[in-house]
């Protein structure tokens, strides 16, 4: 592992999953953005780490026994 890659992920370990994919679509539109300056080779590496980012995060909740609508009230709060 190359050290800018080690500390890439030490940098996103605790952000959870919603701000994972967040970064990952900030990431993306930088690089499309960013086209005249990089190779195809540079492109098709950086489109290859978004895509393992991806493949990286988890498919399905945590079982801990908490339905969609429980993890919403702790997270946003119970509505009256």
């Amino acid at each position: 592992m190359q050290p800018q890659t080690a500390e890439i992920e030490w940098a996103i370990d605790g952000l959870d999953r919603r701000e994972k994919l967040h970064l990952i679509e900030v990431l993306a539109r930088g690089l499309q953005r960013d086209r005249s300056t990089a190779t195809t080779a540079e492109r098709k590496a950086q489109l290859e780490g978004l895509l393992q980012e991806l493949d990286a995060l988890p498919s399905e909740g945590a079982d801990d026994g908490f339905c969609n609508r429980d993890h919403d009230a702790l997270l946003y709060g119970r509505r009256p």
